[in-house]
């Protein structure tokens, strides 16, 4: 049920580079699926500039506390900045309507990029939680924009996670994709959820395409509404050669169905 209300802030701070943590009270939220996203209102009662809520990842679930990681790009998450421990803020969640498959294969293999990363993190709980193999691949430009690093170290998933930058200053050097062949071969029951930048996932599923392995994409788009009205996060869909809308047909996507 998709619930549209006023939550406690709990936590609201920088982490590094651009991205900032929110943590709210949202018992009614903890059910979630790994996924799911919700639209938060970045200005107060009163204010309707910018006017339409912004769309966050929901990153993990701690007891009845909801985690969204966010980067500051524009007025509105510039707004969601100023937010403070004690204010209400008002978000519409959980939304979406296509998930990540938790129960379908063997291995999964999760792939974030930047902020995408956030994408995948409560996945990555929902599968330890089923005792289910999986590794998660975390890339990035540069060190800073690993805003992720305690969360991972705090949830023990440090032995789950191959860490890219691209510049080598934290972890392996080079592309997210570097080793993805070698981790996947040879077992095709394994599968792909993938979350980040749209170039990303076209060489995540490049790569894909080459080994034959089940691929799911989270899709990253503005969206206005969140719920399927305004029509304007839409994807081409390749079976039926019409266009699917990201916040009510997705979020999430197998890759042989939609061109990205």
């Amino acid at each position: 049920m998709v619930i549209d209300k006023k939550y406690i802030i709990l936590e609201n701070r920088h982490i590094s580079g651009r991205t900032w943590l929110l943590r709210i009270k949202a018992p009614e939220l903890v059910n979630a699926p790994a996924g799911s996203f919700g639209m938060i209102k970045t200005t107060s009662d009163y204010q309707f500039d910018p006017l339409m809520r912004r769309a966050f990842a929901i990153a993990d679930v701690e007891g009845d506390e909801i985690l969204f990681f966010y980067d500051v790009y524009g007025r509105g998450t510039a707004n969601l900045t100023t937010k403070r421990v004690g204010d209400y803020i008002n978000l519409l969640a959980p939304l979406g309507k296509r998930f990540f498959p938790e129960d379908e294969f063997e291995n999964y293999v999760l792939v974030g990029g930047g902020i995408g990363f956030a994408g995948l993190s409560l996945l990555m709980k929902r599968l330890r939680d089923k005792k289910k193999n999986f590794i998660a691949l975390y890339g990035v430009r540069r060190k800073e924009q690993l805003s992720m690093l305690d969360w991972i170290k705090e949830n023990n998933f440090k032995d789950k996670t191959l860490i890219y930058t691209e510049d080598g200053s934290f972890g392996i050097k080079g592309l997210i994709t570097k080793d993805l062949k070698e981790i996947v071969k040879d077992n095709k029951k394994t599968a792909l959820m993938v979350c980040g930048p749209k170039g990303m996932m076209k060489a995540v599923v490049k790569v894909a395409k080459e080994i034959g392995v089940n691929t799911y994409l989270s899709l990253e788009s503005k969206m206005a509404c969140g719920f399927g009205i305004c029509i304007g996060c839409v994807v081409k869909n390749k079976k039926t050669n019409r266009y699917d809308r990201v916040c009510y047909e997705g979020p999430v996507f197998n890759a042989e169905e939609i061109e990205i």
